[in-house]
């Protein structure tokens, strides 16, 4: 582990030591200060795929089958011969093969059929002195660590001064698959290299142009809770929590920056929930709720209950606590004007995104105003290993494309040859707003806690479900403090899937395999996150490694 900016100083017994961590700014050579006016930048670059084939769904379940379906053989354009317009043969066209985009986050085989709305980076740049962050979120199901490497590279060759980029997928449902595991069949790569170079030109094209936006702003830091204005039904208006004990972050969390003329230049949004309310059956490419939300703060809610007026700039929403898992499925959305969505359906991730895009408008119009807010931050790398034998083969196979490392690979993996992968955490102070980013889904009882049932906030849910054959042993939960806590902020945010997407992180003391088949079937009760874990060896490694970042960081 070593440090990037140079030689650490040490503050002593009582101030961080920064040769802990692998980087930490400022207080090292080339972001030695962080004294100055907050600077701050914001973009957005439309990511949405140029080439792709489209198909008819003719039997109807969603799942691309050459026996029944049907492709047309067009090219990257769509455009046929016989479609007006047509300009003549382009890459791809009747070669007898189908250009797919394979969706990602449910099962394999969903290809891509058209488009409802944007893929997009976006990207804000926060800076004080010569310290400087910048975050680019991306409308995809997850983004590994080598590739976040790659676009952090690239920034640094466009010749950016950024000291840190971190890079989030927003773990959306609705786009092409970014990790490899959801291809046309299970074992076959669904990753279509072409479009993963085109999501990395837009986020550093998005970096950068966030960078030169860069303006002097004051800064606003809210937060609402989304489940006061719904009632006795409260959380489960937005939200559903699908694995025992039900513990749900009700905070959405926003911050406003604000240049000298009034006018806001990014706003950001933290929240948890998975971008899939359009289920698994859509065919059309979406950022799903995040689409909405996004809108909503910039540019208002016209709704006969509620109206209310949008923050123009660029909104970023930031994915939280996601693990657990929290979903919009089996949500009846009521919207502001007292309409159900139970359906999936664009009406009802448009009703969601306005109702937490609205709740985030909310939050700024009483939040914290700050007028010297400073920037800082703490990079942790960690290495954790690949307990769970389904990932194993999933690499091997070359379905997932990463470094695996510290294992022979002559010999079988098992205890004494277990394959390690890094991973990074980061932690970044602006003003009174800490963000802690996650390699992954946490679930939220490890931010906040919550095993006394306060942190259910539904009258209409049960925080043990009274038929679970294998209830979780609250008398072994862990007391905390819990991350949010460690974290220290006056406001604090944790960025799921921030720099990686490595599955679940579930709780030690309800970290329970299948007796027969761990991590193939999921064992009584609740336990389907583990399948789609590390290992039980992830969480305890984790929270080490944040405890570490948070009492060594700037």
């Amino acid at each position: 582990m070593g440090v990037a900016c140079g030689e650490s100083p040490k503050e002593g017994a009582d101030g961080p030591d920064y040769s802990m961590l692998d980087r930490a700014c400022p207080g090292t050579d080339g972001c030695a200060s962080n004294t100055g006016a907050l600077r701050v930048g914001a973009a957005v670059v439309d990511v949405s795929p140029e080439c792709w084939e489209t198909w008819d769904d003719l039997d109807g379940n969603s799942e691309y089958d050459p026996s029944t379906d049907v492709f047309y053989d067009c090219g990257c354009d769509r455009m046929c011969p016989s479609d007006e317009g047509y300009a003549g043969p382009d890459d791809g066209e009747a070669d007898g093969a189908f250009q797919a985009l394979w969706i990602a986050g449910f099962g394999n085989g969903r290809a891509m059929a058209s488009v409802h709305d944007a893929i997009e980076a976006r990207a804000v740049v926060m800076e004080s002195g010569d310290t400087s962050v910048a975050i680019v979120t991306l409308d995809v199901v997850g983004w590994f660590f080598d590739d976040a490497m790659i676009i952090r590279d690239a920034v640094a060759a466009a010749g950016s001064s950024v000291d840190l980029v971190i890079v989030q997928a927003t773990h959306n449902h609705e786009a092409p698959d970014t990790m490899g595991q959801w291809g046309r069949r299970f074992g076959e790569r669904g990753v279509d290299e072409r479009y993963m170079v085109q999501i990395i030109d837009g986020a550093v094209e998005a970096v950068l142009a966030a960078e030169s936006a860069r303006t002097d702003v004051s800064m606003v830091v809210g937060v609402a809770d989304s489940a006061a204005p719904f009632g006795d039904k409260g959380t489960f208006n937005t939200v559903r929590d699908s694995r025992d004990p039900v513990i749900i972050d009700e905070e959405v969390g926003a911050a406003a920056f604000i240049d000298s003329s009034g006018q806001t230049v990014a706003t950001l949004v933290n929240w948890g929930n998975h971008p899939e309310v359009l289920d698994s059956r859509n065919l059309e490419l979406t950022a799903d709720f995040p689409w909405a939300l996004r809108d909503t703060v910039e540019n208002g809610l016209d709704y006969a209950s509620r109206t209310q007026s949008g923050r123009g700039g660029v909104t970023v929403y930031l994915q939280g606590a996601v693990g657990g898992l929290m979903t919009p499925l089996g949500v009846t959305v009521t919207d502001w004007d007292g309409v159900d969505h139970a359906d999936a359906s664009f009406e009802k991730a448009r009703a969601l995104g306005d109702i937490i895009g609205g709740l985030a408008l909310d939050a700024l119009e009483t939040g914290v105003a700050v007028a010297d807010a400073r920037v800082s931050f703490g990079v942790l790398r960690v290495d954790l290993p690949i307990e769970n034998f389904g990932f194993q083969a999933l690499f091997l196979m070359e379905v997932f494309e990463r470094d695996m490392f510290g294992y022979d690979d002559t010999r079988p993996f098992d205890d004494n040859n277990m394959p390690l992968i890094e991973t990074e955490l980061n932690l970044v102070t602006v003003g009174p707003l800490r963000l802690l980013t996650i390699p992954g889904e946490l679930t939220p009882e490890l931010a906040i806690g919550g095993y006394d049932g306060s942190r259910v906030r539904s009258s209409m849910v049960e925080f043990v479900d009274p038929s679970n054959p294998a209830p979780p042993d609250l008398t072994a939960a862990p007391q905390g403090p819990f991350l949010k806590e460690r974290m220290a902020g006056d406001f604090n945010w944790i960025l799921g899937l921030g720099n990686d997407e490595l599955g679940y992180f579930v709780p030690s003391y309800n970290y329970v395999l299948h007796p027969t088949q761990p991590y193939i079937s999921e064992a009584d009760g609740d336990h389907y996150e583990e399948t789609n874990s590390l290992g039980p060896s992830t969480v305890p490694m984790l929270l080490e490694a944040a405890e570490t970042l948070t009492a060594h960081s700037p």
